[in-house]
């Protein structure tokens, strides 16, 4: 059985949890990985669940396969915390400290057209706290006044009118073309984790909940509502993201990126 090094984390709950917690009949190809990046995807040449920027820079030899994969529209896990609100600040630099490259193109496709903010750096070591991106458990801590917390995914949504996807499945090009029998295998074992975390979404926020400082409410709106494939609108969504943000974050064009489905698109 190939691997499937699958990122593990709040977004990815639905689908890590059930493979944590022994649920499934078979889920030997899953391995679960914390803060999954591009560059550990390429250096152990498997199979992976990982954010979607991510995966854009794997594009010259990896495909992206639509039929599992996790997307959001009116609740996500990623959110700006400013120390005033949003259309107060000019001229600011944005700190990324700790959050993924998903993340980061969301906050770049957002903070600036959405809410209005005049931005004049983006930093991963930046000592700032006017303006925060947050991720996961982070976004949803409740923050004192005068702080504010607004959900990025959600400014998405309004703006562009489409979902976006933070994880999708890549699998090596060599591999998807040798051996798709077994490469499909691990694709039904992600399609089951899915399935098995939908209906017993309550076990796993009852799980979550002992290490979780947030909202709970909006977590169980985040979980409720996301979608577990890669939809031809979450594509779209996808696509209309990285189209935005780029040639900004240094990606391959969109045209790159190679898809595989095994089922039925839908």
């Amino acid at each position: 059985m190939i691997r499937c090094l699958v990122e593990d984390n709040l977004t990815t709950a639905l689908i890590a949890e059930p493979i944590r917690q022994g649920w499934l009949e078979s889920a030997e190809g899953p391995e679960l990985v914390p803060a999954l990046t591009a560059e550990a995807v390429a250096q152990a040449n498997e199979m992976a669940l990982i954010g979607s920027v991510d995966a854009c820079l794997l594009a010259d030899r990896y495909t992206i396969i639509t039929d599992i994969g996790v997307a959001s529209r009116h609740n996500g896990a990623v959110a700006l915390r400013t120390a005033v609100r949003p259309d107060e600040l000019n001229e600011v630099s944005v700190a990324l400290d700790g959050v993924s490259r998903t993340a980061e193109a969301i906050a770049r496709a957002t903070v600036a057209r959405f809410f209005g903010v005049s931005v004049s750096g983006w930093s991963r070591g930046s000592s700032s706290s006017e303006a925060l991106v947050l991720e996961n458990n982070d976004a949803f801590i409740e923050e004192p006044e005068p702080a504010v917390v607004n959900d990025l995914v959600r400014a998405w949504f309004i703006m562009s009118g489409l979902p976006v996807a933070t994880h999708v499945v890549v699998v090596p090009n060599e591999l998807l073309a040798n051996d798709p029998e077994s490469v499909m295998s691990v694709v039904d074992q992600l399609k089951s984790a899915a399935a098995t975390g939908v209906e017993r979404r309550r076990e796993i926020r009852r799980n979550l909940h002992e290490h979780f400082p947030g909202d709970r409410d909006r977590l169980v709106a985040f979980h409720t509502e996301q979608t577990l494939s890669l939809t031809k609108t979450v594509r779209k969504g996808w696509l209309d993201l990285l189209r935005r943000v780029g040639h900004a974050m240094g990606l391959p064009a969109p045209d790159a990126l190679t898809f595989h489905t095994f089922g039925e698109s839908e």
